[in-house]
């Protein structure tokens, strides 16, 4: 099982090269940053959102920093989260870090849970991830094909050049965040891997069960998915208990 660290950093953080550059020294796999753009003053659920939400950098600009401070270690977000995003600008930033970073970078996909954070960035909380799943069919395309055009529910073009392409082939890996009944069987069919947060190793067991049956169900091979699971280390579950359930990192 590989091993990475996620955490969030800001204006007064340690130095993040640096951080990153210790991380590839002592032999971790993978460096994760989380997202939030902003977070509401007055959110619709009437709880305070905490001020460890906002203090986020730009994950892809952080990993950015990470990139060039480091030779082997994989970048990855935990979690961008797409609707906030217009898909044709996101796959040129993403494509251009994963050229920059040798093909290490690894897209971890969450749809948000604030409703106002979402609207106020042109995402549709209510229908997010079916707006998630569109901007990730027009970033596949930009990423693979001579001259991509789309019509859908939220974005639409003409056929389009787009440079750089990923140096990862067909593209950098997709790890789907959430929970929800329908992410195993959206992993099968247009991701490769799921990333659940602060989950039980109990439930993780349960989840690959259903990720491999989702995967037979659509005549796709299991192995072909992975696991990343985001844990705090300070509850009282062991590596070894996440990794018998399955996990792979």
């Amino acid at each position: 099982m590989q091993f990475g660290i996620h955490s969030a950093f800001h204006a007064d953080s340690v130095d993040l090269a640096e951080f990153a550059a210790k991380c590839d020294e002592l032999g971790f796999e993978s460096l994760w940053l989380p997202e939030h753009t902003v977070i509401p003053v007055n959110p619709s659920a009437g709880v305070p959102i905490p001020d460890f939400y906002l203090l986020m950098v730009d994950p892809l600009i952080g990993l950015t920093i990470a990139a060039a401070a480091t030779s082997r270690l994989r970048l990855g977000t935990g979690v961008c989260l797409i609707p906030e995003h217009h898909p044709i600008d996101l796959a040129k930033r993403i494509s251009s870090l994963d050229l920059y970073s040798a093909g290490r970078f690894i897209l971890g996909v969450g749809a948000g849970w604030q409703p106002e954070e979402t609207a106020a960035l042109g995402g549709d909380f209510e229908r997010r991830w079916a707006q998630t799943k569109e901007s990730i069919t027009i970033m596949k395309k930009l990423w693979t094909e001579d001259e991509p055009e789309h019509t859908g529910s939220y974005y639409q073009f003409p056929p389009l050049k787009f440079h750089p392409r990923p140096i990862q082939k067909p593209g950098p890996p997709i790890l789907l965040g959430g929970r929800s009944k329908w992410v195993f069987r959206r992993v099968a069919a247009w991701a490769d891997g799921w990333a659940p947060w602060m989950i039980s190793p109990e439930d993780l067991a349960t989840g690959q069960r259903e990720l491999n049956h989702e995967c037979e169900r659509a005549g796709r091979d299991p192995t072909t998915t992975t696991i990343t699971v985001f844990a705090n280390i300070s509850n009282h579950w062991k590596v070894r208990d996440y990794a018998e359930a399955g996990a792979d990192r």
